[in-house]
């Protein structure tokens, strides 16, 4: 594709500033926020289109060892991906975005040291535990893309034993915002179907407590 011109990334940002200024923090069972219409409609569908082909594109890489093999990433920020790299710095990093975020209720914008991304697909048979993140990031976000098998594979919400408490459920141009801590246990089913694809935003922080 030909590449977007300022103006368009500019209408494009401006889009998802908007949604994530209009949502609300909900506090049940901890700290999130339910994003729906994440990305401008042409923005979405471009996503869409230029999703790269992971068997074919270099730099894929697979979860560790000790993590369920049936994922692999690729890291947007780079200049061989040129939608990618645009979408990268145009949106996922761009200041005005993660300030965006940063202005949701309780969040201090101070404690975001740097961003990092991943777009994912994920393959029949993955999915992991009842679990809260690294202490290393702050705020993640999430964002649904395509998925073969419907909304039923999305994200859980649950308590410390892993009970469900809520379910956000995988609908494309979706996605949800958590606010890590050691109350936001969360989990995703193991997936039966063959493809389930989104984007992964962490903000990441050296200055919280462990």
């Amino acid at each position: 594709m030909e590449q977007l011109s300022t103006t368009k990334w500019l209408e494009y940002r401006e889009y998802t500033i908007d949604r994530i200024n209009s949502a609300t923090v909900q506090w049940e069972p901890y700290w999130h926020v339910h994003l729906k219409e994440v990305y401008h409609p042409e923005l979405f569908e471009h996503i869409s289109t230029e999703w790269p082909d992971f068997n074919s594109v270099l730099g894929v890489h697979e979860n560790s060892s000790e993590l369920n093999k049936n994922r692999r990433y690729i890291i947007p920020n780079r200049d061989d991906l040129p939608f990618w790299k645009q979408f990268n710095d145009n949106i996922i990093e761009h200041p005005n975005v993660i300030d965006a975020v940063y202005a949701l209720e309780q969040l201090n914008r101070a404690d975001c040291t740097w961003v990092t991304a991943s777009i994912w697909e994920d393959y029949r048979g993955y999915g992991i535990g009842n679990h809260y993140d690294a202490h290393t990031i702050d705020v993640a976000w999430q964002t649904y893309i395509y998925c073969d098998g419907g909304e039923h594979w999305g994200t859980s919400l649950n308590n410390e034993q892993g009970q469900l408490q809520k379910r956000i459920p995988f609908v494309p141009n979706t996605g949800w915002i958590m606010n890590v801590d050691c109350f936001s246990w969360h989990s995703a089913d193991t997936i039966e179907c063959d493809m389930r694809r989104s984007v992964m935003v962490r903000f990441m922080t050296k200055v919280r407590n462990q």
